[in-house]
């Protein structure tokens, strides 16, 4: 075979990394490989350098120069659907930035109906410790008619402590204005 220039040249892509893989693995000695392709010694050793750096890219943190990564996270299911909880709760955001968020941030392609369906998870989770909280310890409690979407909700405030609690989510008879005074809150201001 030709062991000049023309013969690194010629040499397809694809046979370039095999070349590179191989004296990675150093499952032959790079006189052989060299041998064995028609290129020389050196041509072998620059493209094993190349394919060295690109797995040392490829596998290094993806933190610029000289900075340091803080921390690293494992990122499981469990905690995309804490993130998707937070963003929208804490963030306010909406179901269409958080499917941004999780994909250009992330990496993660998700629809909105997978953030819908993990925002009446946590729904439907919320409400069963709701209705097990004690509230027998608030004196006084601020309550008020709030909407969540178009549905009323009667909720209340401790004055002491601005802790927050749901009172009922379905609205019974005549508006809940004329109602607040007197409604009775679930185990609430016992012994006032």
């Amino acid at each position: 075979m030709d062991r000049g220039v023309g013969a690194a040249a010629r040499l397809p892509e694809g046979d370039r990394k095999e070349l590179a893989i191989q004296a990675l693995a150093r499952s032959e000695a790079v006189s052989a490989l060299a041998a064995r392709h028609g290129v020389s010694r050196t041509f072998v050793c620059r493209q094993t350098h190349k394919a060295r750096e690109a797995l040392d890219e490829a596998f290094s943190p993806a933190a610029p120069d000289g900075e340091e990564a803080l921390f690293e996270l494992a990122v499981t299911k469990a905690w995309l659907r804490q993130v998707i909880v937070g963003l929208t709760l804490i963030c306010r955001s909406s179901y269409r930035g958080v499917v941004e968020f999780v994909r250009d941030l992330l990496g993660v392609p998700i629809s909105v109906a997978c953030v819908h369906d993990v925002l009446q998870a946590a729904t439907r989770q919320a409400g069963i410790i709701n209705r097990q909280q004690d509230l027998s310890g608030i004196r006084v409690g601020l309550h008020d008619e709030i909407f969540q979407g178009a549905t009323p909700v009667l909720a209340g405030v401790d004055a002491a402590s601005t802790y927050c609690y749901l009172l009922s989510s379905r609205r019974r008879g005549p508006p809940r204005r004329r109602h607040l005074g007197r409604a009775p809150a679930r185990r609430c201001c016992a012994g006032a």
